[in-house]
C-alpha cells in the first residue's frame, strides 16, 4: 500500500513538468519561426526597414517565454472559473508550474495568496458535494503551494468526517439490502 502511495506521489510533479516541458518546445518553435521570418525580412527589405522589425521581434519573444504563456493560461484559467479544477487545467496548477521555472516570481506568488481563499472555498464545496476524491486533490494541490495552512488541516479534517459519513451510510444502504433479501 505504501509503494503505491508513493507512485502516486511522484507522479504529482510529472504532469507540471511535461507541462513546462512541452511549452519550452512550443517557444523555442515559435522562437524559430519568428527568427526565420525576421531573418528572410532582413535580406529581402531595406536596412531601414530591418530596423525597424527588430524591436517588435524582440517584444514578441519576449511575450512567448515558457512564463509568460503559463502566466496567460492561468489568467484565461481564472476568467472561466477554473482555479482548481479541472486536474492539469486550471488556475494553480499553472502558477506552480511558473514558479517551478522561476520561484521568485511575484505575479504568480501574489496571484496564488490572493485566490487561495476562494480555492479553499472551492474544496469546502466539493467536500459538501461529496466529490470527495476531487477534493482530496484540491487539498494535495493547495498543499502543495502552502503546507502548513490551518484552513488545509481544516479542510483535510472535514474530509476525513464526510468519507467516514459516506461509509457509514453505504454500509447501512448494504445492511437494508441484505435485510430485505432475507427477509424474501
Amino acid at each position: 500500500m505504501q509503494a503505491g502511495t508513493m507512485i502516486v506521489a511522484s507522479k504529482r510533479p510529472l504532469p507540471r513538468a511535461l507541462l513546462a516541458g512541452g511549452l519550452l518546445f512550443v517557444a523555442a518553435v515559435i522562437g524559430g519561426v519568428a527568427w526565420r521570418r525576421h531573418h528572410a525580412a532582413a535580406t529581402t527589405d531595406t536596412s531601414s526597414a530591418t530596423t525597424a522589425q527588430a524591436p517588435s521581434s524582440g517584444a514578441s519573444d519576449n511575450d512567448d517565454s515558457p512564463t509568460a504563456i503559463l502566466l496567460g493560461l492561468a489568467r484565461t484559467s481564472i476568467r472561466e472559473n477554473r482555479l482548481i479544477a479541472p486536474q492539469g487545467n486550471n488556475a494553480f496548477e499553472y502558477y506552480m508550474s511558473v514558479l517551478d521555472l522561476d520561484k521568485t516570481n511575484a505575479t504568480a506568488q501574489e496571484a496564488l495568496r490572493e485566490s487561495f481563499p476562494q480555492a479553499s472555498d472551492q474544496i469546502d464545496r466539493a467536500i459538501l458535494d461529496k466529490d470527495l476524491d476531487e477534493a482530496q486533490r484540491e487539498i494535495t494541490l493547495l498543499r502543495e503551494y502552502d503546507p502548513d495552512n490551518y484552513v488545509l488541516l481544516i479542510l483535510g479534517a472535514k474530509l476525513d468526517a464526510q468519507r467516514k459519513l459516506v461509509t457509514a451510510e453505504d454500509e447501512a444502504r448494504a445492511l437494508a439490502i441484505r435485510q430485505a433479501a432475507a427477509a424474501k
